[in-house]
């Protein structure tokens, strides 16, 4: 045998070990329940959800965690949870504060800056979340076609403005934390994201 053929041989099974590697610790995963938002495509229309994927029974503003919540905010709050489940846009794109939506909304693309409006994922002060593990190199992105629903968990008072938490739950079953900053008290609640 000559060089060429042991390298080939040995470079096949590297790449056999690697596969093997990979496949059991996928199947781990999986035998955990883990998944990951950037791996899950969203399932084609008329698809049915995945099995076990638990969906919030309501958006979370009738549980007691919610009871001192400024009417005003609670109203708006139930407004966005419905713009979510509609998955509208629009309404969602311009929910951001003045100072806020001039400075970044055409800085950067419609996902990016709704992860960001947002907060969801990395920008959320979850600890449980990863930046790298979900979405390796790239910038959160908050794609509202995979979105199925939406539970608000926390709130906070902070001077003028709220601290609303909550999960997005996403087409692949996986729960996406997410981090409302809300100046409530202007003419029109709107919403201050996280600036990079």
């Amino acid at each position: 045998m000559t060089k060429g053929h042991y390298f080939t041989g040995a470079l096949l099974a590297g790449i056999l070990a690697v596969q093997f590697l990979f496949g059991a610790c996928a199947s781990q995963m999986q035998a955990a329940g883990e998944t990951y938002p950037s791996e899950a495509l969203p399932p084609e229309e008329g698809e049915t959800p995945p099995e076990g994927a638990a969906l919030p029974a309501g958006d979370g503003l009738d549980s007691g965690s919610f009871r001192d919540l400024p009417p005003e905010a609670r109203e708006y709050l139930k407004i966005l949870a419905g713009a979510f489940r509609n998955r509208d846009r629009e309404f969602l794109i311009s929910q951001g504060e003045s100072q806020y939506e001039k400075e970044l909304r055409f800085r950067l693309d419609e996902e990016s800056y709704l992860a960001s409006l947002y907060r969801a994922g990395p920008y959320s002060e979850d600890s449980e979340w990863m930046l790298p593990r979900a979405f390796g190199p790239a910038s959160p992105r908050l794609d509202l076609s995979a979105v199925r629903a939406i539970e608000y968990t926390d709130w906070e008072e902070r001077g003028p403005m709220l601290e609303i938490r909550g999960r997005l739950y996403l087409q692949d079953g996986g729960p996406l934390p997410f981090e409302i900053v809300l100046v409530w008290r202007l003419p029109e609640p709107k919403i201050l994201g996280w600036r990079p």
